[in-house]
């Protein structure tokens, strides 16, 4: 019956005896991995960094009353940094960078119809597009591809998109409020005209109830025409729905693969292999 308990003395000696295996298959291993290492594609990372801005600083109080628009904060919340977040990950994102950096041509999926092509273009984007929210209440956005100046302009843009799509909330908002301002004046200077032809041909008390309705009416459409230019001003100096902290600029080398980390990962794969290989093979020659 062979004996199958430890022991270290014999162990270090079979070690000792039989060391050129165990460089050869350390030495083959670390060749391999070096290999491999040098042949695979090389990815270069960019990132950037954001931070929410305040969408209380969209209101249009902030522009016309003095005793508030220095009380707001320029930084928004953790919940105004999960919309910022919700925003980036939309599909609809992810399609708008697909297209304008034609990543099609980029990811080279399988032969199909083009909407399925763009599928899985987005499909790989997402995995290459990593968003997430750090511990100082930052949003950083980083990108791989094996093109260091595309990774940098994919995040920039996303950015960019994000901060476009946050802005475009309160000015369609405000636009559309405008617009029905707009038509209410119309309607009160279409009516003030209408009455005040009447009033022209009146007199006595009808004269005098149709005046101080033109009067109310004039005031009314000094009311609505200030308020429409205070909208169109806040819609013409929306700000921004984010604050870019740090922009995404080109590698200085690839990240990917992590070359010294994988050949020393090797080293050390192949010495205990070929260590395990030796002593099994010692003990079942003993057995």
């Amino acid at each position: 019956m062979p004996n199958t308990s430890f022991n270290l003395v014999q162990t270090i000696a079979v070690l000792q005896r039989r060391w050129k295996i165990i460089l050869f298959f350390v030495i083959a291993t670390v060749i391999a991995a070096t290999v491999t290492v040098f042949l695979v594609p090389q990815y270069f990372k960019s990132t950037a960094v954001v931070v929410s801005a305040n969408p209380v600083l969209a209101d249009k109080a902030r522009l016309f009353n003095n005793q508030v628009q220095n009380l707001y904060s320029y930084f928004g919340s953790g919940d105004d940094l999960d919309r910022i977040y919700g925003i980036a990950d939309l599909d609809t994102t992810y399609k708008q960078l697909v297209d304008e950096f034609s990543l099609i041509s980029y990811y080279k999926p399988d032969e199909d119809s083009l909407p399925i092509q763009r599928r899985k273009a987005v499909k790989h984007l997402r995995k290459n597009l990593t968003i997430q929210k750090t511990e100082q209440g930052e949003l950083a956005i980083s990108c791989w591809t094996n093109n260091k100046q595309l990774s940098a302009n994919i995040v920039n843009r996303m950015v960019a998109i994000i901060q476009e799509m946050g802005t475009a909330v309160w000015q369609k908002n405000y636009t559309k409020s405008l617009s029905q301002l707009n038509q209410s004046v119309n309607a009160l200077e279409q009516e003030y005209q209408a009455l005040s032809d009447s009033v022209a041909v009146t007199h006595g008390g009808k004269h005098e109830l149709g005046m101080a309705k033109l009067q109310t009416l004039l005031e009314q459409i000094r009311q609505y025409r200030k308020t429409a230019n205070e909208f169109k001003l806040t819609a013409e100096t929306n700000p921004a729905a984010l604050y870019v902290l740090e922009t995404a600029v080109p590698a200085a080398k690839a990240e990917r693969p992590d070359k010294p980390g994988i050949i020393f990962a090797a080293l050390i794969a192949g010495f205990i292999f070929s260590c395990l290989l030796v002593l099994v093979t010692d003990r079942n020659q003993q057995a």
